[in-house]
C-alpha cells in the first residue's frame, strides 16, 4: 500500500509539473508562436546530455580507481545509468540507487565501504564544481537584478552543503580525526545495534580517510574536478541549447546562476531527482533575468525531458543487463 501511495503521488507530481506549469507560465496563450522549435538544437541538447552522463560515469570510474578499485568504463556507465533509473523512480530516491550501486560492485569484488566512499567522493567533487559554477555565474551577472526568493533557498542549501563539504575535507585530511569520529558514531549506534564494534568502526574510518586523502590531492584531484566540471558544463549546454531551439539566449551568467541555484536547492531531498523543484526554480530565475515566460517554460520542460526522462530508457536497459548478469553469476553450475 505504501508503494501504491508513493506511486500515485509521483504521478500527480509529474502531471502537476508538465501540465500545470505551462498554464502558470502563460504557455497556452503563446504556444502558437513557439510550436516550431528548431530540431537541430534539440538533437544537440540530447547529444550534450549524453556526453554529460559519460563524464559523470568517467568521474565515478576515476574515483574508484583512486581508491584501488579498477573498473571498466562500460561497467561504470551501466552502474551510473541503473542508479539514475532507480533513484529517479523510487520513493527513497538516492538511497535506493546507492543500494543498486553497492550490490552491483560487490559482485565484481569491490567492498561496500569502498563503493560507499567512491559515491561520497564523486558527489563531493560534483558539489565543488557546482559551487564554482554558481560563483562564476554570480560574478558574470554582477549589477543585474537577482530573484531573491530562489536565491535565498539556494543560499540556505549552499551553506548546508558547504558545511558538509568542510566536514568531509577535514575527515579526509586527518585519518586520526576520522577514526575518532567513526568510534563515536559506532558507540552511539551500538545502543540500537549491539553487534557494532566501535574499535573496528574506528579502524575502518581511518583506513577510508587515508584512501580519501589520495583521491583528494594532486593530479587525481585535478582530473576528478575536470570530469565533474565537464559533466555540469555539458548539462548546462543542454539547457542553453533548449533555449536556443526556441529562439532565445539567456547568456552564460543568468543561465549558470539559475542552473546552479536550482541544483543546489534540489539537494534538499523533497522529491526524487528534484522533480518539480528544478523546473520551478529554473523558470522563475531565468524569467527574473528577463527571459520571456512562455519561452522559459517550454525550454525548461524540454530540457527536463532530456535531462530527467530520456536517460531513464538507457537506465532501464543497463539495470536489466546488470540484473541478468548477476543472476547468471548466481546460478549453480550444472553437472560436469
Amino acid at each position: 500500500m505504501r508503494w501504491i501511495v508513493h506511486g500515485i503521488l509521483f504521478v500527480a507530481l509529474v502531471v502537476g509539473v508538465f501540465a500545470l506549469l505551462p498554464r502558470l507560465g502563460g504557455l497556452t496563450r503563446d504556444a502558437a508562436a513557439l510550436r516550431h522549435g528548431r530540431p537541430a538544437f534539440m538533437v544537440a541538447a540530447v547529444v550534450a546530455q549524453a556526453v554529460s552522463l559519460g563524464c559523470y560515469a568517467e568521474l565515478y570510474r576515476h574515483v574508484l580507481g583512486a581508491l584501488g578499485a579498477k573498473v571498466r568504463f562500460r561497467l561504470a556507465a551501466d552502474v551510473t545509468l541503473a542508479s539514475f533509473l532507480v533513484s529517479h523512480l523510487t520513493p527513497l530516491g538516492s538511497a535506493t540507487g546507492t543500494l543498486v550501486n553497492v550490490s552491483t560492485l560487490e559482485e565484481e569484488g569491490i567492498s561496500a565501504s569502498t563503493t560507499g566512499e567512491a559515491i561520497a567522493l564523486t558527489s563531493l567533487m560534483s558539489t565543488v564544481a557546482l559551487i564554482v559554477l554558481f560563483g562564476s555565474g554570480f560574478v558574470a551577472t554582477a549589477g543585474r537584478h537577482l530573484p531573491q526568493a530562489y536565491l535565498i533557498t539556494a543560499g540556505v542549501a549552499l551553506v548546508l552543503v558547504a558545511a558538509a563539504l568542510a566536514a568531509v575535507l577535514v575527515l579526509g585530511a586527518h585519518p586520526a580525526v576520522a577514526g575518532r569520529a567513526g568510534r563515536w558514531a559506532a558507540t552511539v549506534a551500538r545502543r540500537f545495534r549491539p553487534s557494532i564494534d566501535p574499535a573496528q568502526a574506528a579502524a575502518t574510518a581511518s583506513h577510508l580517510a587515508s584512501l580519501a586523502r589520495s583521491a583528494l590531492t594532486g593530479r587525481t584531484l585535478a582530473i576528478s574536478f575536470g570530469f565533474a566540471a565537464a559533466d555540469l558544463l555539458f548539462d548546462l549546454l543542454s539547457l542553453d541549447l533548449m533555449f536556443l531551439a526556441f529562439g532565445y539566449q539567456p547568456g552564460f551568467g543568468p543561465l549558470a546562476v539559475a542552473y546552479a541555484a536550482a541544483n543546489i536547492a534540489s539537494a534538499i531531498p523533497i522529491t526524487p531527482g528534484g522533480l518539480g523543484v528544478v523546473e520551478v526554480a529554473l523558470v522563475a530565475i531565468t524569467v527574473g533575468f528577463g527571459s520571456p515566460r512562455a519561452t522559459a517554460v517550454l525550454a525548461v520542460l524540454g530540457y527536463r525531458l532530456v535531462n530527467y526522462w530520456l536517460p531513464l530508457l538507457p537506465g532501464a536497459v543497463a539495470y536489466l543487463r546488470l540484473r541478468l548478469k548477476q543472476r547468471k553469476k548466481n546460478q549453480p553450475n550444472g553437472p560436469g
